[in-house]
């Protein structure tokens, strides 16, 4: 029996955990839905966890639990990538927030933990989705507390913890259809698992720990597929000052969860008696009504989305390519007298030297599967001479990280949420160094809206994605987050989608070329536009990114 662990057990299991991990990293990354080459979780989960286990061997005394327990957290957090490395570093942040007032700890502590880590994890994410690791640690900690409130012995704890978490990872697909679509489990729930399953080893006399070192990312794929439709018309903020000072936490979840109910997109941001909202929703008088009831509104805003999208294409073509020699000369003259430096995550050397000639100044290597850390993107910010930051992640998978990298600067940094390498070069056609960060939010993000990013790359696994069979080694097309065809003769599927999206009156084609393309295939794709549109422009350039042969944004 063992009633008591200490902050060294502690220490070992959580590293016999890595080794678990590190061992199973490449079947987790398997565990995407989409059978595209862009599995990356066990891989961002492995990478904050070894900066743990190196921030916890970097302390001297390893029996001073708050030492050890502050060391696990801030190297998780530094170590971050992705949204699944950002959601484990909450979920151990809320452990060790119990843990560490202990010198020695019992199961009564850790049920205690599990119950802090599962409040923080939920609060971590604006829309918790389930079927996630966020199930596994919310029916995790229920269950537990159902079943193991009395056991005062650790070995028959984790034991048992360990079987409800794969039993529990086994169950994720009743929640998300797109799991039971692709007939896998989600990905991130499973390598928490064996976070778990590791340190039962340990618990149990295991000790014995080989880590493989995580190698470190060369330019790698781009992001997943997540390109928003427009399905909340308003763009609607407000400055609020409540009437009494502080506000309640109760008030500000009652606003969050109305905010949810009618739109997304949502921020707010509260500072003793003044809120700050932002909301996309179709019913912009209700949002002013709602924060009547608690105070007085300061300032007010609301742009129609759709208008300006449709004013956008109309004048596209000639703006865009106004825009861009505009913003080169503008880039060359300015470059050391700029107020705002810019940080953009690239999977290409072609595409890096674009970003480079809008303005760029710090260029982070990644993508789908190479995500960077917190520790990455924040060391990156810190290398800017400027004092103010904008972040173009450029892959959805990395937006969470940069928005934690903000927290370990002094810097005044603005995220802007690129989800495609598209978005992020045609934001920075909206980039001006002599505007605040909401001028340029608004600026940068209304050309992020003009882009319908189109993607192709393969499958690498057999599978079915909404009743399609899909073979291996087929090429997959990608228009917004819509998979809209799979074929071997991908180029012609391309031709058919881009006149389609011509005929609705787009008129703009940039083409990014990667590793696996066919430039004959390019050459005479254009040819066959630019002879069916006289009016369309075209720009071919080679963006050396692996995985993804064809980027096209067309605007």
């Amino acid at each position: 029996m063992q009633r008591f662990l200490y902050a060294k057990d502690l220490y070992i299991a959580l590293k016999k955990g890595t080794e678990e991990l590190s061992k199973n990293r490449d079947e987790i990354n398997a565990l995407n839905v989409f059978p595209v080459p862009d599995g990356d979780t066990g891989t961002n989960m492995l990478a904050g966890m070894l900066e743990a286990c190196k921030s916890m061997d970097e302390v001297e005394d390893k029996d001073d639990m708050k030492s050890m327990m502050e060391a696990l957290r801030r190297g998780l957090l530094l170590g971050a990538r992705g949204n699944s490395g950002v959601i484990l570093s909450q979920i151990f942040r809320g452990m060790t927030e119990v843990l560490e007032k202990k010198k020695r700890i019992n199961t009564q502590d850790f049920l205690k933990a599990l119950q802090n880590a599962r409040e923080l994890a939920y609060k971590a994410v604006m829309k918790p989705v389930e079927g996630t690791m966020l199930t596994l640690i919310r029916r995790l900690s229920e269950q537990m507390e159902e079943t193991m409130k009395d056991e005062k012995d650790f070995l028959l704890f984790f034991e048992t913890m360990t079987k409800y978490s794969f039993e529990i990872v086994n169950e994720t697909p009743k929640y998300l259809k797109k799991l039971r679509d692709s007939n896998v489990v989600d990905a991130g729930a499973k390598g928490f698992a064996y976070i778990i399953k590791g340190i039962n080893d340990a618990i149990h006399g295991d000790i014995e720990i080989e880590i493989e070192r995580l190698e470190e990312a060369s330019p790698e794929e781009i992001a997943e597929i997540a390109y928003e439709e427009l399905t909340f018309q308003y763009c609607t903020e407000a400055i609020v000052k409540f009437n009494k000072r502080p506000v309640q936490k109760r008030i500000l979840e009652e606003l969050k969860g109305f905010l949810e109910s009618i739109g997304d997109s949502i921020v707010l941001v509260n500072q003793e008696e003044i809120l700050k909202l932002h909301v996309h929703t179709n019913h912009p008088g209700l949002v002013f009504e709602k924060f009547l009831e608690y105070g007085e509104l300061i300032k007010t805003k609301i742009d129609n989305m759709k208008a300006q999208h449709e004013h956008v294409i109309e004048g596209q073509k000639e703006k865009k390519s106004n825009d861009i020699q505009q913003a080169k000369v503008s880039n060359l003259n300015n470059k050391n007298n700029k107020k705002w430096g810019i940080v953009a995550i690239s999977p290409g050397k072609g595409i890096s030297n674009i970003f480079k000639s809008l303005g760029v100044d710090e260029i982070i290597f990644g993508g789908q599967t190479t995500n960077p850390s917190v520790k990455d993107i924040s060391n990156a910010i810190n290398k800017l001479s400027q004092k103010k930051a904008i972040v173009l992640p450029n892959n959805p998978n990395i937006i969470v990280a940069a928005e934690k990298a903000k927290e370990l600067t002094d810097k005044e940094v603005l995220v802007l949420p690129t989800k495609h390498i598209q978005e992020g070069i045609s934001a920075m056609l909206g980039f001006n160094d002599s505007m605040d960060s909401e001028e340029l939010t608004e600026s940068m993000t209304e050309y992020i809206r003009s882009v319908v990013p189109i993607e192709v790359t393969y499958a690498v696994r057999d599978s079915v994605v909404n009743g399609e069979k899909i073979k291996k080694g087929e090429y997959l097309l990608f228009i917004g987050k819509e998979l809209k065809s799979h074929s071997k003769n991908i180029y012609k599927e391309v031709e058919k989608g881009l006149e389609e999206l011509i005929k609705k009156g787009y008129q703009m084609v940039t083409i990014i070329y990667g590793e696996g393309a066919k430039k004959e295939k390019i050459d005479q794709l254009v040819k066959n536009l630019t002879q069916k549109f006289a009016d369309i422009e075209i720009e071919i350039h080679e963006g050396g990114q692996r995985h993804y042969p064809l980027l096209i944004s067309v605007e």
